[in-house]
Parts: structure tokens; C-alpha cells; sequence
């Protein structure tokens, strides 16, 4: 059974976890201000693209707060990311081997390869963020253990 029941939920919870974290930022959340700092550093911008349910996600780190984008075409992204919105939440439960969803193409990425790859030290703190989030909003049962 998939973790989101529509887009619509999708948006509001992986979403809604980005527009969070974009607020928290400009709240100075010395953690985010750190990752915003470093991704607006490789000049980045990242798109998701979501299967079951389809969605797209751009987040754009070259904006300080960095601006989230759902269903949009007209931002040019740095990397795609493409996966069901499954694994897109096992990932940011640090569950997904991104080498390995990469080579079994659970994962397929576009874009420049060392960008991407040094995303995930950058990303890391988020793993235990996501999580929180989903407790905070009343969603304790979409956490993963």
C-alpha cells in the first residue's frame, strides 16, 4: 500500500516538509542555514519528479530562503530526480542507498554527477528532520523504523 493516497497529500506532507523547512530558514534555524548556505554554494537547484502519485517538487537553492515549486516547468533545474514518491519517502528517512538506487534505477538522476553526489553529506540532517516533521504534523504512523 503507498504511503500518500493522492498528489494532494503528497504535496502537503514531502511538500509541505520543504515549505517548512524554507520558513524555518528564514527563522534562522542554524541547521537549515547551514544546508542553504552549502547547496546555494554549488548553485543548485533540484527537481523531483514523483511517480504514485505524480507530483514535481523544485527546490531552488539559489534563493535564500530557498523558494518550493510544486508542479512546475519553468525553473531549469540543476538535477531531476526521478522516483516514486514511495521511495522519495524512505529517502528522506535516510532508508535509500542513493548508489544503489541509482544503479538498480529505483532512482534516476539527471544532471551534473558531482553535484549530485555532493548533495548527500550536505542533505543529511534532514534524514532526522523528516521524521520529526511527520510526528509535528499528526503523522506519526507515515514514520519509518
Amino acid at each position: 500500500m503507498p504511503y500518500f493516497k493522492d498528489a494532494q497529500e503528497c504535496d502537503d506532507i514531502l511538500g509541505g516538509f520543504f515549505r517548512k523547512m524554507s520558513g524555518d530558514l528564514a527563522g534562522k534555524d542554524p541547521v537549515l542555514v547551514e544546508i542553504q548556505s552549502k547547496l546555494a554554494g554549488i548553485d543548485f537547484i533540484v527537481k523531483f519528479v514523483w511517480s504514485e502519485p505524480k507530483l514535481t517538487l523544485t527546490l531552488d537553492f539559489t534563493k535564500d530562503p530557498f523558494s518550493v515549486l510544486i508542479n512546475d516547468v519553468s525553473v531549469n533545474p540543476t538535477a531531476t530526480f526521478i522516483l516514486s514518491a514511495d521511495t522519495g519517502h524512505k529517502f528522506w528517512h535516510g532508508q535509500v542507498n542513493l548508489a544503489k538506487a541509482l544503479t538498480t534505477k529505483a532512482i534516476v538522476a539527471r544532471g551534473p554527477l558531482s553535484k549530485i553526489l555532493k548533495l548527500l553529506p550536505i542533505i543529511k540532517p534532514l534524514y532526522e528532520m523528516y521524521p520529526a516533521y511527520l510526528k509535528q504534523i499528526g503523522r506519526a504512523d507515515l514514520v519509518l523504523s
